[in-house]
């Protein structure tokens, strides 16, 4: 269980970082 929600922890960042990147909120 804790590596699943590493992995997806992980690519909730990932995605949350490029939608910043993109949008530059």
């Amino acid at each position: 269980m804790d590596t699943g929600t590493t992995l997806v922890c992980r690519l909730h960042v990932d995605l949350r970082r490029q939608a910043s990147s993109i949008c530059a909120c």
